[in-house]
């Protein structure tokens, strides 16, 4: 399995590319879209920076 800080900063990545996305979309729906996959990102990357502590 690959390291978990390293899926972290890979995870913290694809929120960013999502939240970009969500500022660029022009209808609302596809803000919310592209806004859930970010905060489902985002909590991936905290879950794994997590187990990187431990």
């Amino acid at each position: 399995m690959s390291d978990p800080k390293h899926l972290a900063e890979v995870k913290r990545a694809l929120s960013a590319k999502y939240e970009n996305l969500a500022r660029l979309a022009g209808s609302t729906p596809k803000r919310k879209q592209f806004q859930t996959r970010a905060d489902k990102h985002r909590r991936q990357a905290e879950q794994f920076e997590r187990m990187a502590k431990q």
